[in-house]
């Protein structure tokens, strides 16, 4: 898992934690590259109105729509 959140940081990534959770938001682009790499389609969420991060303790992609609460994009 660290060897993913490294990954993600290294590709512009930005780490957030606070109390018991660890995150690293990703933009879309990083999102595409995660997605390609697992043979999925492409997205491209507005990141005005989208949260796109790794959630390390789940050790999934989530995304927040509108601050409402995160759904899976990718899991690991």
């Amino acid at each position: 898992m660290d060897d993913l959140k490294s990954k993600i940081i290294d590709l512009g990534g930005k780490e957030w934690v606070k109390n018991d959770m660890e995150r690293v938001y990703i933009s879309n682009e990083i999102l595409n590259i995660l997605q390609e790499e697992k043979n999925l389609m492409k997205s491209n969420f507005g990141e005005n109105n989208n949260k796109i991060f790794l959630d390390v303790k789940k050790n999934a992609v989530m995304r927040s729509y509108k601050n409402k609460k995160p759904a899976v994009e990718i899991q690991y």
